[in-house]
Parts: C-alpha cells; sequence; structure tokens
C-alpha cells in the first residue's frame, strides 16, 4: 500500500488490544462505513502486531490508503514520539517506535496514537451518550478498570500524559492488591478479575457452593447466579456495586462533571451492580455533586475506542 492512493479524506480508526484487533473506516465526517476485526497477536513479538495493523489497513482499504490513521492502545504512551512506554496487555510493544514503522509501510499517513481509555472517552463525548454534555468522565468496567476525561471536546492529560487513570485511585486503604501493585485500587475492587478474584474465595470457604462446581467462572456467569437468588454471590455483587460507588462519588466531588459514562462488560450487569452504587454515590458525594452529574451507560458499544481515534482528525 505504500505510494499508494489515499481514499478521499477516508480515516482508518483501530482499538489495538489485547484480545482483540478491532479497526474501522471512516468517512471525512465520522460515519462508519465499514468494520473489520481479528484475534490480537498480544503475546507475538512486535513485528506480528504490526503485520495485525497492515491487516486491517488492507482489508478497509483495498483500493489506496486511508488519509489518516488513529489508533487507541492499553498502557502508558510517549504520543510525541509515537511509541508505548508500557502496556501489561502488549508487553512485545514496550518502547517500540509503532507509529514511525506504521508510517513507513504506508507510505508516510499521519497517525495519532492515544491511550484506548482515552479514545473511548472521545468516542462517546463527540459520538455517543456524551454528546449533550461539555464535561465527561468515561469509566471502562471490565476485566481492568479504565477511563478518560473530556473538557470541552478535549481530553485531559495531565502534566505526563496519564491523567484519567481512575481504576488506579485508592477506594480501600490496604484493601486487596491490584496489578499496578498498589492496594485498594478501584481496579483491585471492582473490575471482571475482582469479582472473580472474590468467587474463588467463596468457592473455597463452601465447597457446596455453585462456584465450586464452575469451570467457565466469569462475571456474567456470577450475574446469572445472583439473578437467581444465590444469597452470596448477589453479597458479593452488591460489595462490588458500593466500591464503585465510592469511586463514582470521589469522582462527582473532585471533578463534578456534567456526565459520567459507564461502559464495559461490567456494566451490562445493571441494577445488580448501579443500584448498591447509586446508594454508595449518593451517601458518599455532595449532594450538589450528585444532583448535577449525570451517570448514564455507554452508547457506542465495543466501537466507542475505534471512532474516538479517529477524533484528532475531525477536530
Amino acid at each position: 500500500m505504500a505510494g499508494g492512493t489515499r481514499a478521499e479524506g477516508a480515516l482508518l480508526g483501530i482499538d489495538l488490544g489485547g484480545t482483540q484487533v478491532k479497526a474501522a473506516r471512516f468517512s471525512p465526517s465520522g460515519e462508519r462505513e465499514a468494520v473489520a476485526r481479528a484475534d490480537s497477536p498480544a503475546r507475538e513479538d512486535a513485528g506480528a502486531i504490526l503485520e495485525a495493523l497492515l491487516a486491517a489497513a488492507r482489508e478497509l482499504f483495498p483500493d489506496g490508503g486511508p488519509a489518516g490513521i488513529g489508533i487507541g492502545v492499553a498502557g502508558v504512551l510517549d504520543i510525541e514520539e509515537g511509541r508505548i512506554i508500557q502496556s501489561p496487555n502488549l508487553p512485545a510493544l514496550s518502547a517500540y517506535p509503532l507509529r514511525n514503522r506504521l508510517q513507513s509501510a504506508l507510505g508516510g499517513v499521519p497517525i495519532r496514537m492515544m491511550n484506548d481509555a482515552n479514545a473511548a472517552a472521545l468516542g462517546e463525548f463527540h459520538a455517543g451518550a456524551g454528546l449533550p454534555f461539555r464535561s465527561m468522565v468515561l469509566l471502562t468496567l471490565g476485566t481492568g478498570v479504565g477511563g478518560g476525561i473530556v473538557f470541552d471536546g478535549k481530553i485531559w492529560e495531565g502534566a505526563a500524559g496519564v491523567a484519567g487513570e481512575v481504576g488506579h485511585m485508592c477506594i480501600q486503604a490496604g484493601g486487596p492488591l491490584c496489578s499496578c501493585g498498589a492496594r485498594g485500587c478501584l481496579e483491585a475492587c471492582v473490575s471482571g478479575w475482582a469479582l472473580v478474584r472474590e468467587a474463588k474465595i467463596i468457592a473455597s470457604r463452601n465447597p457446596a457452593s455453585p462456584i465450586a462446581s464452575m469451570t467457565d467462572l466469569t462475571p456474567k456467569r456470577l450475574a446469572e447466579l445472583a439473578l437467581a437468588g444465590d444469597a452470596e454471590v448477589r453479597a458479593l455483587w452488591e460489595k462490588c456495586g458500593r466500591m464503585l460507588g465510592i469511586g463514582i462519588a470521589n469522582l462527582m466531588n473532585l471533578l463534578n462533571p456534567e456526565a459520567i459514562i459507564l461502559a464495559g462488560g461490567l456494566a451490562q450487569a445493571g441494577p445488580l451492580l448501579l443500584d448498591p452504587a447509586r446508594k454508595a454515590w449518593e451517601m458518599q458525594a455532595f449532594r450538589r455533586a450528585y444532583v448535577s452529574s449525570q451517570v448514564l451507560p455507554a452508547s457506542l458499544g465495543e466501537w466507542a475506542g475505534v471512532r474516538g481515534a479517529i477524533q484528532p482528525f475531525l477536530s
């Protein structure tokens, strides 16, 4: 594709994750025209990851290259250098000059990179649930917990580009050990892996629990058990919801955004998670803070990050 013609202003958005590579072709005005996805070669070398991105570009732009490429990727990034400093999900890309290698392979096409949660936040703000607002915080509740802060249409990146790591604010001093090495982080209390960890503790203490016989222990299965009336599992969700509510209250008191948007698979638990969360944030946050900050579900689903990744070319 190097040296080929550029599609008429069409853009390529990519969400490079540890499980999947999702990509989409967008019109110059940001309308999604076609999509592609593939399993992520996250545990392979950097060359395999680069090839996965090139394959997505070839699939979506068979007759010419995109006018620009936006990439959302999990981890801490050096935006100016176009490289990933650290990514637990994509270890082979640490210090790898991804942007430069991709540009060379595609004939110098402009490429913008950003953190995947920031990309999802921009997607929801400009094309999803955040459209009516000027300020918004996105919480991604999945295997881990991520976040992005948007004010007046722009991501707040902080002094070193790491602002918005809401999953690593402490909500329980001395609490469970987090993947980041600290204790009591929101992610260590409210995430897919945290729920599974607590469920395994229940199973070890109570061999008669239906959890003990599960071979595919997932948040979805745990939600089904809770809704079917399992008291121990329901209590687990209530605790998780309370911790989430404390985290949301912190955001309300600290930032007082117009909206807090909840995305990710865990958010699909609905009232099971959100009813106890609401009770907690109404108890923990200033009333003036919580009545002025709406908590809403995301609307773009798994394509929020792909859409947000191209936003720098539209602004």
